[in-house]
């Protein structure tokens, strides 16, 4: 998630059961698979953006549940 500046070793504060909004980083569970990606929409569909020029948008094929909506990040000082 480093185009949303979350780096390896922060916490992410989730709040269940919130309707994401466009833009909105979420854990969601898809296709069995937990994961933490920005929420898009387009056309109806829900898809989901890596922030990682290296990983591809992802489409629940058959299973989509959004476990939580990030609030707030926190971040350990060195």
């Amino acid at each position: 998630m480093i185009g949303k500046n979350i780096c390896d070793g922060d916490l992410v504060i989730l709040e269940h059961g919130m309707t994401p909004r466009q833009g909105d980083v979420v854990a969601a569970l898809i296709d069995n698979e937990s994961t933490l990606k920005t929420f898009m929409a387009e056309k109806g569909q829900a898809l989901f953006a890596a922030e990682n020029p290296r990983y591809p948008k992802l489409i629940p094929a058959s299973e989509l549940m959004i476990q939580g909506v990030m609030v707030a990040l926190i971040r350990k000082r060195k």
